[in-house]
Parts: structure tokens; sequence; C-alpha cells
């Protein structure tokens, strides 16, 4: 604590901004499926309260990036992000952080914010895991051949086939979750429970709302939660996003969050065209005031990072 409590005083940590990017609170145990995108709700309540026994500055992403550019960042600056904005940031992270009354950033993908199913990808990989199984063969989906389920490797390369497979067809959103029933059914696991429980849903329009008004900042992550190297195809992306947001918050979103953290140099003339000010990327590391805007770095928090690793973290010293 003492080496902690040194580098949280040094001129270094002093001149930076630390951007904290989480993804998801498990409503059940997604944790357990990707312990390195979610955290549960008590440990994201003790990463708080760490902040707060620091004395840790959580600062609004907009005025975190002006008072590091001007050189005039309180003690210990932090701004908290979460990426995507599934259903579980409402549900379990708005709560906590009112508690703290602390400011938050999400980053909004917002093609599924009118479809009340989960995002494709994300529950195919889900269902193959949750499943239990040590292989599966999909014969309707033209795996004819048993496919290995041992690790997420394994998952994801039957995902990548799975939506290859749809968009073949050209199904639509509601078509491939078709998929995900199917595969929950041959599973034998309820999907119709799945669907209320929210698990993997983006927030609807009423609740990109809620979470406005509860204070909540709500930036761009583009509409599709892609990255195309094809600039008109790039910027429909970005404006799509935002007409949306705009339409759901009545604000107009200028910070960016590259999904995935797939970026190309290319696309910080695009989006400085298009009048965003900053984008982050999932690059670790403090942002300093020498940092490029448009390829801010982050640390990103999950299961992984024990309580005396984000203490380290929070003060600078390991980052």
């Amino acid at each position: 604590m003492g080496a902690f409590s040194f580098a949280a005083e040094s001129q270094r940590r002093r001149n930076s901004l630390l951007i904290l990017c989480y993804h998801g609170l498990s409503l059940q145990d997604e944790h357990l499926c990707w312990p390195s995108l979610y955290i549960t709700p008590p440990q994201f309540r003790e990463r708080l309260r760490t902040l707060r026994r620091f004395g840790a500055s959580v600062l609004p992403l907009d005025e975190a990036l002006a008072r590091l550019k001007s050189d005039s960042l309180p003690p210990r600056s932090v701004s908290l992000t979460f990426d995507d904005g599934f259903y579980d940031f409402l549900k379990q992270g708005v709560p906590i952080l009112s508690e703290f009354g602390y400011p938050c950033t999400l980053y909004l993908t917002t093609h599924y914010c009118d479809y009340r199913v989960p995002i494709v990808s994300l529950i195919l990989h889900y269902l193959l895991w949750k499943c239990g199984r040590k292989s599966v063969r999909l014969p309707q989906f033209g795996l004819r051949e048993e496919m290995i389920l041992h690790t997420y490797q394994d998952r994801q390369k039957i995902v990548r086939h799975l939506l290859t497979w749809a968009e073949q067809r050209e199904f639509t959103t509601i078509q491939k979750d078709g998929i995900a029933r199917t595969l929950a059914e041959g599973f034998g696991l309820d999907y119709d429970e799945i669907l209320r429980s929210r698990l993997l849903q983006i927030l609807n329009p009423a609740e990109v709302a809620a979470v406005t008004k509860s204070g909540v900042d709500v930036q761009l992550h583009t509409h599709r939660h892609r990255t195309p190297r094809d600039q008109a195809l790039f910027v429909k992306e970005v404006e799509d996003n935002r007409r949306r947001i705009v339409e759901l918050t009545g604000k107009i979103p200028v910070h960016f969050c590259y999904p995935s953290g797939d970026y190309s140099v290319e696309f910080f003339r695009w989006l400085n065209e298009c009048g965003v000010k900053s984008a982050t990327t999932c690059e670790q590391g403090l942002a300093m005031r020498r940092s490029d805007t448009m390829r801010l770095p982050r640390v990103l928090d999950d299961c992984g990072m024990d309580l005396l690793r984000f203490e380290s973290v929070v003060s600078g010293l390991f980052v």
C-alpha cells in the first residue's frame, strides 16, 4: 500500500487519466462464460469502493479529456466507461453507480435497440458453452461432422460457421435469432426464459432514455458494432449510430469507442470529419496529454483482475 500511495501521488499519475473499460455486469453466469469481459455486481461495487478509498477524482469523460488537454486534472483522475449497452448495465450498473454518485459514459451500439433478442454472435457462443456438451453436430446448419467444444476458440469456430451460413442466406436479425432458438431447444435449454431474463440484450429505446435521465452520458460505438475499411460504409456506421442516439437521448454524441478495439489509422481522419472529438481503444495504458485523442488507451477490468491488481492500476504503478 505504501508503494501504491507513493505512485498515486507521483507527477506521472497526476498528469494522467485512467479510463476504465467495462463490458458487462453478470445477470446470471456470463462472467463464467466470458471472464475477460464480464464481472459480477459485487466486484463492481468493490471497485468503486476502492476508487473512493484511494481518493480518486471520478470525472465525466468529456470533462476529463478537456482537463487532460489543459493540464488541469485533479489528483488520481479516473473516467468510467461501459461498451455496447447491455440491459445488465441498467439493471446492475446504474444502481451501483448511483450509490457512489459517479458519472459514467456508455458507448452504445444501436442496431439491437429495436429488437428484443440477444446479440446473435454472443447468444450462440453462450448456448454452446451452457449446453455442457463436449461436442456437437449440426447437420441442419451444414456441420455434419462432430465439432468439439473444449475451448473458447472451438466454440467461436462454430459461431463463425453459423453466422456465415446465415449471411449466405441473407437472414434477417430475427431469422438469425431462430438459429439460437433451434440450438437451445436441441440442447434442452429454455430459450423463452433466456429472452425473459434479457440476457445479452441491448437496451431498448425506453431504457436508453432511462439511463440518460439517470445521468449516464451515451456516446458512439457504431450502429452495427463493426468497423468497415471502406470510408463510406464506416461513416454510415457512425452517422446511423449518432442519428439513433440523438433520437433516443436528445443529445449529440461526439465521443467514440472502436468496437472490439478494432481500428486503423485511416479512421482517425474519417472520425474527425464526422465531428468526433475522441476515440478510445482497448489498448492498455494511462491517457496522457501527448496521447492521440483518436487512439486513447483504457484499462479493461474483468474477473481476472484481483483487488490488489486493481489498486495498483488506480495508483498508476502497474498499468
